[in-house]
């Protein structure tokens, strides 16, 4: 047995007797994890995680290709990974290094520029900071869009940056639209990428929550006088109980507060990036190094323009007690529904080649669904 080993058990042993010491606490904070994963965290980001994900895998990425050909310019990205794209913009913090993980195993992508990449498109879900945030924390949806707003600004100018001082990559693989998968499997897979990442987030959320409560409340721990504290403890290890937490400490510093910490992302999310891209290898220093400057960069933003803007806090953020309420908002089920009928529909559309009608080809798939439960 070597010192490594000891020294592994006693720390897991240890572990679980401070669980089970702090039981009630532990318990609570369980409570608090699993409603954040009720309430925000699958309803804003599941549906987009999987529609992201659909794109970057599916025949929808040409149409990016050619849309975002500019910004691949500017960036200097490859043309063929601006499907990668519209996952950074809308689908969260996984769906973007799900992507470029699967970029890379399949030779489309290097790992040099895949490891840039990493740095300015792991973002926070524009569903999440505007309704979650926003409206869930701060009771505003004004505050929720100046959130997300200088959280993709700061993402911005860091890929502007980053590629100012990089060469452009050599010509990477393409994969055209003959040789893309069909619908049908690429709604499949982009569900199945989506249920694996909420899951996985999930289970991040459920056990901080539950490790921070014994932090601030446990038998054997201290509080910490400061809400500011406790929102940056919190949100260093875990985005979502930390940006929580903000709604505690009131004014400008507040929103400042969680805009800084949705761009960290913390280190449950640096985790979960670093075990997605395992497989390709994909190295994850510069990403860590961005996400502190991307913390810093968005907290500057919204402090100057809150300072600049001449407006009170409270014009802002309002009541702070509405999140169950502000989160049960049912915006983002109505898209989810929306966009996971449309490509249900994309799935079983023929390709041309194939004679049979498109009407034949839904009552088949209704009778095997049928035969299938009966």
């Amino acid at each position: 047995m070597t010192k490594q080993n000891f020294l592994t058990a006693l720390c897991a042993i240890s572990l679980c007797l401070i669980l089970i010491l702090n039981g009630t606490q532990l318990s609570d904070g369980i409570r608090k994890g699993l409603d954040l994963c009720y309430f925000s965290v699958i309803p804003s980001l599941f549906p987009f995680m999987a529609i992201s994900i659909f794109i970057s895998k599916s025949k929808a990425a040409d149409f990016f290709i050619f849309l975002f050909k500019p910004i691949a310019k500017l960036l200097k990205i490859p043309k063929n990974c601006c499907g990668i794209l519209p996952a950074a913009i809308f689908g969260g913090y996984p769906s973007a290094a799900k992507c470029i993980n699967d970029y890379v195993i399949e030779g489309i992508l290097e790992r040099k520029t895949a490891a840039k990449m990493l740095c300015f498109c792991v973002n926070a879900a524009p569903s999440f900071l505007i309704f979650a945030v926003g409206i869930g924390v701060f009771g505003s949806f004004k505050t929720g869009f100046l959130i997300f707003s200088a959280h993709f600004l700061s993402s911005f100018l860091i890929a502007v940056i980053i590629s100012a001082f990089s060469k452009s990559p050599e010509n990477s693989l393409y994969f055209s639209s003959a040789t893309r998968k069909n619908n049908a499997s690429c709604v499949v897979e982009s569900i199945i990428s989506a249920a694996e990442s909420c899951f996985r987030m999930c289970a991040f959320i459920v056990i901080a929550c539950g490790v921070l409560e014994i932090v601030f409340n446990g038998r054997f721990f201290s509080n910490l006088s400061s809400p500011l504290a406790k929102a940056l403890f919190s949100g260093f290890f875990e985005v979502t109980a930390g940006i929580f937490s903000c709604s505690e400490i009131g004014g400008f510093g507040a929103i400042a507060a969680a805009g800084a910490i949705a761009s960290f992302s913390g280190i449950s999310v640096i985790i979960q990036i670093a075990a997605l891209t395992e497989e390709s290898k994909i190295p994850l220093l510069p990403f860590v190094i961005s996400r502190f400057a991307n913390s810093a960069t968005t907290f500057a933003i919204i402090r100057a323009f809150l300072s600049l803007s001449g407006k009170t806090a409270e014009t802002f953020s309002q009541n702070s007690n509405v999140a169950k309420a502000a989160l049960s908002v049912s915006a983002p089920a109505a898209v989810s529904l929306f966009c996971m009928a449309a490509l249900f529909l994309l799935s079983i559309v023929p390709p041309k080649s194939e004679k049979e009608p498109l009407l034949s080809r839904i009552w088949n798939k209704f009778n095997i669904f049928w035969h299938s439960q009966t």
